[in-house]
Parts: structure tokens; sequence; C-alpha cells
């Protein structure tokens, strides 16, 4: 494995020293990605939300302050991820609000219908059974919920040639708009609503269980 792929292994599932470090540094440079892709969903007050893949628990930190989260749980498959998001979040979580799990999407620790939100910033490249991995979300979520993926490619961005060298480096998984549409779809997820940012190559992806939670289908740019 050449020195890019090495790279993006660590990016799936930090681990050691360097992963520690990569972790603090995804905090600063997902920042700008994550706080433009919140912006799309709307969250129910008092809500309970999962981030899954939570790396560094910047995301997290971030969530616990918006006012009508009620609380906001964290679940990666990394230890080392989760020590950070830990020591990052200690004050949130010594005060009830914030939660971080090891584990893994694949088969998460909570009861059905617990989560009002789930958020992923990300991390969906590195799912090990995309299929599954969108029931076991479903599984989780009620049935008024609310998944929101935030990605930093998409195919068919101005961007397919970085991303196509990426993909192929790292072994990781980038769905078109088209793509997660079907994909969520067949997963249990009828209402979806896809923004692009096309200056940046971004995605965010809103999807939920019922159609009046999301509005009909659409596809649009960012402003």
């Amino acid at each position: 494995m050449n020195l890019l792929g090495r790279l993006l292994s660590q990016c799936g599932k930090p681990r050691g020293r360097f992963g520690r470090f990569l972790v603090r540094g995804m905090n600063f440079g997902h920042s700008g990605l994550t706080r433009w892709g919140l912006s799309k969903v709307e969250i129910s007050e008092n809500a309970t939300v999962l981030d899954i893949g939570c790396g560094g628990g910047r995301t997290l930190e971030r969530l616990a302050a918006l006012d009508r989260i009620g609380k906001a749980v964290g679940i990666d498959y990394s230890k080392d991820s989760v020590a950070v998001a830990r020591k990052r979040n200690q004050r949130l979580i010594a005060s009830g609000r914030v939660e971080v799990i090891h584990g893994s999407v694949s088969s998460m620790p909570f009861p059905d219908a617990t989560f009002d939100c789930v958020s992923a910033v990300e991390t969906y490249y590195f799912w090990p059974d995309i299929a599954g991995d969108f029931a076991e979300v479903r599984r989780v979520m009620k049935p008024s919920g609310q998944l929101v993926i935030i990605a930093g490619m998409y195919r068919g961005s101005g961007f397919d040639k970085r991303n196509e060298r990426l993909i192929r480096a790292g072994g990781m998984r980038c769905f078109s708009v088209k793509e997660f549409e079907k994909t969520l779809q067949d997963a249990g997820f009828p209402a979806v609503a896809v923004t692009v940012e096309p200056r940046k190559g971004w995605i965010c992806v809103v999807s939920g269980l019922k159609f009046n939670d999301i509005g009909e289908y659409s596809e649009r740019n960012s402003t």
C-alpha cells in the first residue's frame, strides 16, 4: 500500500499516535463542511442526536451547543477516536449532554427508534456493508427521524479526477446524487433531499422515513 493509501486507511479507522493526531486535525479540517451541512437540516426541539463516526468529537460539540438539542451521542469503531472525542467533550459528558461510545455502524448498541436525528460526516465512504448499515441506521431512528449525510466529495462533481484517485487509493465508496437516492430508497428511506455545493464539491443528503419529514425529492445547489 502506498503512502496515500496508508493515510486514507487511517482516515477510515484512526489508530495509534498518528491516528489521534489525524482526528484532531479532522476536527479543524471538517469544520466548514460540517457547519454547512448541518445548516441544511431542521433538528426538532429536545432532539436526541446520534453522530456516526464521531472522530475527534467536534461535531458532537457543535451539536451539543444547539439549545434545541437534548443529548448528542457519538459512536466510532476506532478506540483512539473515542478517546480523543471523550477528552474534547469531557465537560459535556460530565453534564450529561454528550455520550461517546465505541462501536460499529453495522451493529449499534441502541434500542429501536432511539434517535430523532442521525448524522454522518465524512464517514459513509468506509462503511463495510452500505445496505445493511443503512438498515441499521433506520432501526435506531424514530419514525419521524432524519438521517443527515455530509460529505466532501461526490461523483459527478467538478472534482471527479481528484475524487477517483482518492477512491482507488483508499478502497472507498463515493456516490452520485442518483446513487444516494436509489441506495437510500432501497434501504427504506423514501424521502430524500440533496444539496450540493459545486464550488467545493460538497454534498449534504437529508433523508427520512416519511415524505412529510423531508418534503419532495429534490436536488439543489447551495446558494
